[in-house]
């Protein structure tokens, strides 16, 4: 009698641990890259801004300029001289 309740416990145990193995949940991601609705619809967030050069007579200046928007920003600055053969 003692010997079969260790058998039916034994069984009991080993079925339940069978069905937790076999019943576990799997979980799955998917991983996707993130793409645009459509590219002709990107655009440039920050502007694009240059340094444009001139020369007066022997003197340098120069300027920023924004590409992005076409304005000037801020003012002309003195860069300095140059010899005639120095800068075209």
């Amino acid at each position: 009698m003692k010997q079969s309740k260790i058998r039916k416990l034994f069984l009991v145990s080993a079925l339940c641990s069978m069905s937790l193995l076999f019943t576990a949940p799997s979980l799955t991601i998917q991983a996707s890259a993130a793409t645009p609705p459509s590219s002709e619809t990107i655009s440039p967030q920050a502007d694009v801004i240059t340094w444009v050069y001139e020369r007066r007579g022997n003197e340098v200046w120069k300027c920023l300029y924004n590409t992005s928007l076409g304005i000037w920003v801020g003012d002309w600055i003195y860069v300095g001289e140059v010899g005639s053969g120095e800068m075209p």
